[in-house]
């Protein structure tokens, strides 16, 4: 197979993806650079990878590496995908949780959702449902760009939107609180972003009492 001298080093197409990405990591076709070779190349290299069961195509765009095991080879999680698709990839922050799934990861319920919902910059359309390897997932056009700068403060205000205060415990009420400190959400933070937020996030701030624990 062709390759090519990457930082003194002579390795194939399959070398350097592994080297970048690892196992069982989604691979982007729109992230693989490989040397002078053009997009024809490396599609035509891709579609022989895929023939040798090297690299498995887990949607259109979208491979990954399997690994070996005694069962057979590795599937990728597809909540790998959503998240680097949607969410975050490397240190780059462009949207988060929402809706039920946000209210399970603060622990503010047990009712398992059966559609993934997401606020998120990669996404144009005001709200549509999509399907990633059988996983329903909602999307919805963030109301701001969503940043690494101001990802943990949207999420709060995201989350206030969707708890009942009179329903919450001391034990929710103290989490929310918590994360408020660890985040060093503000004031400041709070004035910037609630207005592009329905009226009840602020209504909700204040008769959950979390409001008093954002440092000035």
């Amino acid at each position: 197979m062709t390759g090519a001298y990457i930082g003194g080093v002579y390795m194939t197409l399959y070398e350097s993806l592994l080297m970048n990405f690892g196992y069982n990591e989604p691979i982007f076709v729109t992230e693989i650079l490989f040397k002078d070779y053009s997009r024809p190349w490396i599609y035509k290299e891709l579609n022989k990878l895929c023939a040798e069961k090297k690299l498995i195509r887990f949607d259109k765009g979208i491979y990954y590496i399997p690994k070996e095991t005694i069962f057979g080879k590795t599937l990728l999680n597809p909540e790998k995908v959503i998240e680097k698709k949607y969410i975050r990839s490397d240190s780059e922050i462009f949207g988060f949780y929402s809706g039920q799934t946000l209210l399970n990861q603060f622990g503010m319920s047990t009712q398992m959702p059966n559609i993934i919902e997401i606020c998120t910059n990669n996404e144009s359309s005001k709200i549509r449902d999509v399907d990633i390897a059988h996983v329903k997932v909602r999307l919805r056009r963030s109301k701001i760009d969503v940043t690494k700068e101001n990802e943990a403060v949207l999420r709060f205000l995201e989350l206030m939107n969707y708890v009942i205060p009179g329903n919450m415990d001391q034990f929710q009420k103290s989490a929310l609180k918590r994360y408020v400190n660890e985040n060093k959400i503000t004031r400041e933070d709070i004035t910037r972003y609630a207005p592009v937020f329905p009226d009840k996030v602020m209504r909700n701030l204040i008769e959950s009492e979390v409001i008093y624990s954002v440092t000035q």
